[in-house]
């Protein structure tokens, strides 16, 4: 009976125990099914947190994508754009710009609503972005966004360094195209696929400013079809054709917010600075008062004769960075002098016209230093017959262009209509859209750009870029 007693209280026992271990086990359990739980809760709350913050960067990126795309006036999102959406939530952001000088300042607020349905955000990140424009190269002698069309009354065109995003065209055999080096990233779409095309000449110049250079450098997305030496280098020519990694020249827009801040004001005389008062006459007529009329953009019908100023035959001193809101001699084209007393890159002088300009010639008073006219509007309808690329910049054949201190910034076309040059060199360079040469050649010079010209401070491409951030 003894024994028997033992055996049953022995088996009570581990029932007991098992019990308590099963008990013990589930409770382990139970604790880390919660913990994991907590965990999982934890883990998506902090996925979800991390994308309103990602939702607010793209918001960011997406407003200096459209500050670049639509303009400088692009001002916000109006309301909330979706990044993602799930039926157990949704991600989005809205952005508001506002304008600071050279700078804008982007607030961006990312939001992840859950779920998707959810009227009110559960985890919000705002971020402030300070985008600032910054051009990351600068102007060549010769440059124009799509192409170079060259007619076959030129004999000579001398430049330093021709940078085409297009191609270049030569109407005729006895043209030549005189340079250092020449870059060109697109083609005439044809059979043979030229990014140099037509029937001129290429030349190598006699000397060259860069040092130990003895070839004209010839480098092309696609292939030289002016022979020789077409693809092939030689003794005058070193010529890479068929490259794939010839960047594009994305703007040639120079914000005259670049160098005329808040400290510049209204001139208290208005456009009437440009057509009153003796020669030579000084623009802007007082220190930092040139904006005119004012610091928009677009011509202006209260500047001058309904949006035009008529320059006389005189010499205008560029005293100071100039804005004008206006069309340059749109009825009469005229014949305008031009003087910067500063000397070198230092003392380069700027001229921003939101309108277009028609000169019929062009000159720059013995001793100027740099000039660089800034051209923002477009080709107008009236220069359509005698300029097929576009003429926002005109320069015609009324008297003989002497101009070497001038270097020529259009967002549209430019246009040489049988210009006659009276000095080698004639012109400081140019940039456009499109190019369209159609000088009269020997008169008594071709037309020849300043190979000595600072072309290292006029800047080109200029772009919004992330300049400081931080969460708010």
């Amino acid at each position: 009976m003894s024994h028997k007693y033992s055996t049953e209280s022995n088996q009570g026992s581990i029932l007991v125990s098992l019990l308590i271990i099963m008990i013990f086990m589930t409770t382990i359990i139970f604790g880390l099914m919660s913990l994991s739980n907590a965990n999982i809760s934890r883990a998506r709350s902090r996925v979800l947190d991390l994308q309103s913050l990602y939702s607010a960067e793209s918001g960011a990126d997406a407003a200096i994508a459209k500050l670049n795309s639509v303009g400088d006036d692009y001002s916000g999102s109006g309301g909330e754009t979706i990044v993602l959406q799930q039926p157990t939530y949704k991600a989005t952001f809205s952005t508001t710009i506002v304008a600071n000088n050279n700078q804008r300042i982007i607030t961006s607020i990312g939001r992840v609503y859950t779920p998707a349905n959810a009227t009110q955000a559960r985890y919000t990140k705002r971020l402030e972005v300070i985008a600032q424009r910054i051009s990351d190269s600068t102007a060549s002698s010769l440059a124009s966004r799509n192409i170079i069309d060259i007619q076959s009354g030129v004999k000579n065109i001398k430049a330093k360094d021709v940078f085409v995003n297009g191609y270049i065209f030569m109407n005729r055999n006895t043209t030549n195209l005189i340079a250092e080096n020449i870059t060109v990233g697109g083609r005439q779409v044809g059979a043979n696929n030229c990014s140099i095309a037509g029937i001129g000449n290429l030349v190598k110049p006699t000397t060259f400013i860069n040092p130990g250079q003895t070839k004209t450098k010839i480098i092309m997305s696609y292939n030289n079809c002016v022979s020789p030496p077409g693809n092939t280098s030689n003794a005058d020519f070193d010529v890479s054709p068929n490259q794939n990694n010839i960047d594009s020249i994305q703007s040639t827009l120079i914000p005259f917010s670049r160098y005329m801040d808040g400290s510049y004001q209204n001139s208290t005389s208005g456009c009437s600075d440009w057509t009153s008062g003796m020669f030579p006459r000084s623009i802007p007529s007082a220190s930092k008062k040139s904006h005119y009329p004012d610091s928009d953009s677009g011509t202006s019908t209260s500047c001058g004769s309904n949006g035009n100023v008529q320059l006389a035959t005189g010499q205008y001193n560029i005293t100071d960075h100039v804005h004008i809101r206006a069309n340059l001699c749109a009825d009469t084209a005229c014949n305008p002098t031009f003087y910067n007393p500063d000397q070198g890159q230092a003392g380069m002088k700027f001229v921003f016209i939101e309108g277009n300009v028609n000169f019929g010639s062009l000159h720059t008073a013995a001793g100027s230093g740099p000039i660089v006219f800034v051209v923002y509007g477009p080709d107008p309808a009236s220069k359509t017959g005698v300029c097929p690329e576009g003429g926002a910049f005109y320069l015609g054949d009324s008297d003989t262009t002497s101009a070497a201190a001038i270097y020529v910034v259009a967002q549209n076309g430019v246009c040489l209509d049988k210009t006659k040059f009276s000095t080698d060199p004639a012109l400081g360079g140019i940039t456009g859209k499109n190019i369209y040469v159609a000088t009269n050649p020997g008169t008594p010079f071709d037309l020849t750009l300043d190979s000595n010209y600072p072309t290292n401070g006029i800047p080109i491409n200029f772009t919004w870029k992330a300049a400081y951030y931080r969460r708010i």
